[in-house]
């Protein structure tokens, strides 16, 4: 058995990156925990507790599966709760890693899609606050299976994901921007009527489902307010800083990159508007899933597409 292990190990690299994304995701979740007071001194337990009796604050009151998850590994496993919610942590960290590499090498080698999923858990750490908003890790599993979706042309997987995620966490609700500008060919206003017409569609349930899920919490008090923008302009380092150079080699050689890059760097300001208004842009994990756009695109840049290390893409 072991001999096929290492035999395993030698012949699929494939195998040894998961590995390494699993330890990486553990490792992770206890640079959180040791960030985050709030982990360990009670506050957790009281929080997950408001959630389930529906007396939390918004909007993590609204955001479902933050807490459904923990709770289902709860009564299912017999974890405590932050047991249960440091497992939620890691399996998700995990998938999001897993993912971000496979959904990379349609442009990238093994190579370069393994840094990039390594820019992505260096980065992380800086996004640690004293906080508890657990529905980041799930989102960002679901963000990258979004967007991968959009890429394939996998239309009612996009639906569906998006419903999942929305239910986790609202930044989901995004991505039909992204998919709109991804199925944009011409300035034709029985072309642009299709596409809307069929993206109404695939994102009624999403949307549906969220609002009447605001609706049932429209009591739930709105944390901190949603008008941000002019606490937000004065540190708007925070983001900057995040991806640092990563966000000018990005839109560097734009026409060198794959179309489906051009178009998801097209709606990178679309993202951030909106949290520079409503979010805590402090908060930087919020900038988090542009990852899956901002460090493919640097990398095709600073590669470039004829380096053997880079992929033809195949769009």
């Amino acid at each position: 058995m072991l001999t096929q292990v290492w035999n395993w190990l030698k012949t699929d690299h494939r195998l040894v990156f998961f590995i390494i994304f699993a330890f990486t995701a553990v490792h992770l979740t206890e640079v959180k925990i040791t960030m985050t007071p709030a982990w360990t001194d009670g506050t957790l337990d009281h929080n997950h507790q408001s959630l389930l009796a529906g007396t939390f604050t918004n909007n993590e009151q609204s955001r479902l599966f933050q807490f459904l998850v923990p709770e289902f590994f709860r009564r299912t496993i017999g974890y405590t709760v932050q047991e249960s919610y440091e497992l939620q942590r890691r399996l998700f960290t995990f998938l999001s890693f897993a993912l971000f590499f496979l959904y990379a090498r349609k442009w990238l080698s093994q190579e370069l899609a393994f840094l990039s999923v390594m820019l992505l858990a260096v980065t992380m750490p800086f996004t640690f606050r004293n906080h508890l908003q657990e529905s980041a890790s799930l989102l960002m599993v679901t963000f990258v299976l979004g967007i991968w979706a959009i890429r394939e042309k996998k239309d009612i997987a996009f639906a569906v994901i998006l419903l999942i995620g929305a239910v986790n966490n609202e930044t989901m609700l995004f991505l039909p921007a992204l998919y709109f500008f991804d199925r944009f060919e011409r300035w034709d206003m029985k072309h642009l009527i299709q596409i809307a017409a069929k993206m109404l569609v695939l994102i009624a349930p999403a949307f549906g489902v969220v609002g009447y899920i605001r609706y049932l919490t429209r009591d739930a008090p709105h944390l901190g307010g949603a008008y941000h923008l002019p606490g937000n302009i004065s540190v708007i380092r925070f983001p900057i800083l995040l991806f640092h150079i990563f966000w000018v080699l990005a839109f560097l050689k734009m026409k060198d990159k794959p179309r489906f890059l051009q178009r998801a760097l097209w709606t990178v300001p679309l993202f951030i508007i909106p949290h520079m208004i409503t979010g805590i842009i402090s908060e930087t994990r919020q900038m988090l899933p542009l990852t899956y756009i901002i460090f493919p695109s640097a990398l095709l840049y600073l590669f470039g597409t004829s380096n053997k290390l880079v992929k033809k893409a195949l769009d």
